[in-house]
């Protein structure tokens, strides 16, 4: 049977997502939702009270995660919805027919939190759940992680750094800071390095 680590997800790190569930009245809702790979079995995320996922993963108790790479469905699915053609029925749930990937979870334990971030404080549901029927869509499976774009960004900053004005140099250095707080949040020990890296280079 096929795990999470056999779509190249590493134990620990943060994946962005679209996480599709079951509305009330049996259509399918998509989200993007980052997940967190605790073992080949196993994942943790945050859902933030007041969505429409927070309120179907309570009363399902189940959904598909799905893993692409297309901006498109991220953008539609954080706007508005995907149109029903892009889903298909699988399990009681849906997936996305486009996805390179995807799994069934079903929720092991749930706790509701307040939670505090740099973007202010709200009621969360940390969900851990246990990961059924990996489904591989493609040989070659891409699963995103934030901080190596992170670090990509950082390095366009550095590399113009010395030749902007003080103003922009300002500017510059908030960004790589945001970058490493993001970074330090979602990587891995080698990105942590890279982005340590980067910091010292500034001093």
């Amino acid at each position: 049977m096929l795990g999470l680590y056999s779509l190249d997800m590493e134990k620990g790190l943060l994946y962005e997502t679209i996480v599709t569930t079951k509305n009330p009245d049996g259509t399918p809702n998509a989200a993007p939702i980052g997940v967190i790979c605790k073992a080949d079995d196993e994942i943790v995320f945050y859902l933030h009270k007041g969505s429409k996922t927070f309120d179907n993963v309570q009363h399902e108790k189940n959904f598909h995660v799905n893993i692409l790479n297309d901006p498109m469905v991220f953008v539609e699915s954080t706007i508005g919805n995907l149109e029903i053609a892009e889903f298909q029925a699988d399990d009681g749930g849906f997936f996305i027919k486009s996805a390179e990937a995807f799994f069934r979870a079903e929720v092991t334990h749930e706790k509701l939190v307040q939670h505090k971030d740099h973007l202010g404080t709200s009621i969360t549901n940390v969900i851990r759940a246990r990961v059924r029927d990996v489904v591989k869509n493609q040989e070659h499976v891409q699963p995103l992680n934030r901080a190596i774009y992170g670090i990509i960004e950082a390095l366009v900053y550095l590399s113009r750094i010395d030749i902007v004005s003080e103003d922009e140099k300002k500017a510059y250095l908030d960004q790589i800071s945001e970058i490493s707080r993001v970074v330090n949040k979602v990587g891995s020990e080698d990105h942590k390095q890279a982005m340590k890296k980067i910091l010292e280079s500034l001093e």
